[in-house]
C-alpha cells in the first residue's frame, strides 16, 4: 500500500489504495469468483514552503476509482485544507500535472480561502518495477495485486493564498495494475 494513495483517500474521505481498493468494490458473492479491475494511473506526495506557506499535496489518479486529492496548507494566521474525491476529473495527461483544489480555513468558520491550484511537469524516470502484493483487507477478504509502478521524476508548484510554493515530490509513479478482490469460503 503507498502512502500517497492512502493520504489521498484518507483526505478525500475514501480508504482505498492501488493494493487495498478493497471498500471501493464490493467483495464477489458467495466467495467463488474474484472481481478484477484494471487500474491505471498516478500518484503524487509533494510539499513545500515559501514566505511562511508551508504546503502538503496529494493527487491520485486511477482509471478505476477516479481521483483523489489532499491538500494541507500551514500559515503564520492558520492552518487551511481541502481535497475531494471520487471524481472523473483528470489531474496528469501528457507529462502535465494540473489540479484547482477548494481550499477552507481549519477553524470553526470554515470560511473559504480559494483554490490551491498545483501545477507542473512529469516524465518517467526508470524502468518499471514489478508489484506483487496480498493483502487481507478487511479480514477475510483478499486484495491480489500485480503489475508495474514506474517511478516519475516530477517539477511541480502550488499557488494558494497569494503565494506560489514550489514543490518536492517524495512519493510520484505511474501505475499499471491488475486487482482482484476475493472473500474465499463463502459459498
Amino acid at each position: 500500500m503507498t502512502r500517497v494513495a492512502l493520504a489521498c483517500l484518507i483526505g478525500a474521505g475514501v480508504v482505498a489504495s492501488t493494493a487495498g481498493a478493497a471498500q471501493a468494490t464490493p467483495a464477489a458473492q458467495g466467495g467463488s469468483t474474484p472481481v478484477k479491475t484494471i487500474e491505471k494511473g498516478y500518484a503524487l506526495s509533494c510539499a513545500g514552503q515559501s514566505a511562511g506557506v508551508t504546503v502538503a499535496v496529494d493527487l491520485y489518479q486511477n482509471s478505476a476509482f477516479g481521483s483523489h486529492t489532499s491538500v494541507s496548507i500551514e500559515t503564520p494566521e492558520g492552518e487551511y485544507g481541502g481535497g475531494y474525491g471520487p471524481e472523473d476529473t483528470t489531474l496528469f495527461s501528457n507529462g502535465t500535472i494540473a489540479a484547482a483544489i477548494p481550499v477552507r480555513k481549519l477553524d470553526d468558520t470554515a470560511e473559504p480561502a480559494g483554490d490551491a491550484v498545483i501545477g507542473g511537469t512529469y516524465a518517467a524516470a526508470g524502468r518499471p518495477e514489478p508489484v506483487h502484493e496480498v493483502v487481507e483487507d478487511p479480514a477475510g477478504h483478499y486484495v491480489i495485486t500485480k503489475g508495474t509502478n514506474t517511478p516519475l521524476r516530477t517539477a511541480a508548484t502550488v499557488k494558494v493564498l497569494g503565494t506560489t510554493v514550489p514543490l518536492s515530490c517524495s512519493t510520484a509513479f505511474a501505475f499499471d495494475l491488475t486487482v482482484w478482490r476475493l472473500t474465499p469460503g463463502l459459498g
